[in-house]
């Protein structure tokens, strides 16, 4: 299920038009912070904080052990350059980041001072965003599985790196172009990218936080039906049964999605939105056969039912399905970005590095470091 939804990486909700387009969206959502933190948010958001629902903490010390367990054995085993710190022959100068203590277990202290990165005082480290960042990651996904969470950022970087982690690296080049019959074609899973355009109101920034609470309150029924909509078409994707049976059930599920968000459209009369942008966009594993039945070309994106919903075809993975169907059920993942124009505008205005292209591009470029 997708109601409640995990912010991360940060403590504080700097983007207020971001967190109040989630708002919109999510039941409650939930961020890191360590006890006795008060985190640092927009001024913009405080009537919509008053909502006991947004922006809910949870302590992070009885996740870190996990974690960092998660952490030092991929760190070996993957050996990505964001985790390769103080070579002198390789020196970087880093940006840095703080990272709470209490957001690290002994081993992951014991790293950080090795690397000569010490505590400020107390309570905070002073770190490499990447080693930060990699780290966080790590503890954003065992809290977002442990309690059925969707990860969300308005950040591409993280949605790569969760797609990657929560597949286990096991990724390989394109789906293929199927019309070529390659010797590719008879990979079995394939990570996808869906797309729910328009999710946002246009004049989101001139929406007080109260009116949206007020939406919230009045709007729930519409709301839920438009999370379920899309679950239920997310699902129905990651299923593994023949895909000429399926494509009856895939296209009712593609016009229930389309009624679902024309419905909550209109019920958004609450908050007085003049029109609408954003793009939910979600990683899919699913049978490579699903790229021949929607006729999805490599690294491309083809339109579901004239409206802005949206299907890609990234990259291979190499994962059984007993794999897949476990990842399915412990980890929901999504990131939300916050876009200036739907899918659709966006490729047309960026014709050679379309949307899905972008997300392959951060894919691949996260998979060499």
């Amino acid at each position: 299920m997708i109601k409640n939804a995990l912010y991360y990486p940060y403590i504080g909700f700097q983007d207020p038009n971001w967190v109040k387009g989630m708002a919109l969206f999510y039941e409650s959502i939930y961020r890191i912070v360590p006890d006795n933190i008060i985190p640092e948010d927009h001024q913009e958001l405080q009537s919509l904080l008053e909502d006991p629902a947004i922006g809910r903490m949870i302590e992070p010390s009885k996740y870190a052990g996990e974690a960092s367990s998660e952490f030092f054995v991929n760190k070996d085993r993957w050996g990505a350059a964001a985790f390769v710190f103080g070579d002198e022959d390789d020196a970087v100068e880093h940006t840095l980041s703080r990272i709470h203590n209490a957001k690290t277990d002994e081993q992951v202290k014991q790293l950080f001072n090795s690397l000569g990165y010490g505590e400020l005082d107390s309570d905070w480290f002073n770190v490499p965003t990447e080693l930060a960042s990699h780290y966080m990651l790590y503890l954003a996904n065992s809290i977002a599985k442990r309690n059925q969470l969707n990860l969300i950022t308005d950040e591409w970087a993280p949605w790569t790196a969760t797609s990657y982690y929560n597949l286990d690296g096991c990724f390989d080049d394109y789906v293929p172009l199927y019309e070529q019959n390659n010797e590719y074609s008879d990979d079995p899973f394939a990570l996808f990218s869906l797309m729910v355009g328009e999710i946002t109101p246009i004049n989101i920034s001139e929406i007080p936080g109260d009116e949206i609470i007020k939406f919230r309150e009045a709007r729930k029924d519409e709301i839920s039906r438009f999370r379920n909509a899309i679950y239920n078409f997310y699902c129905e994707l990651q299923k593994l049964e023949d895909p000429v049976v399926r494509q009856d059930t895939i296209n009712a599920k593609i016009k229930e999605l389309i009624q679902a968000k024309e419905d909550y459209q209109r019920s958004a009369d609450v908050i007085k939105a003049k029109g609408w942008f954003g793009v939910s966009f979600m990683g899919v594993s699913a049978p490579v056969t699903l790229g021949n039945l929607f006729n999805i070309p490599s690294a491309s994106v083809i339109t579901l039912g004239i409206t802005s919903l949206a299907l890609g075809g990234i990259f291979n993975i190499k994962a059984t399905k007993d794999q897949l169907q476990n990842l399915q059920k412990t980890s929901p993942v999504s990131a939300l970005v916050s876009m200036s124009n739907s899918f659709k505008r966006y490729n047309r205005q960026h014709k050679e590095v379309g949307m899905n292209y972008l997300a392959y591009d951060c894919m691949e470029e996260f998979i060499n470091d």
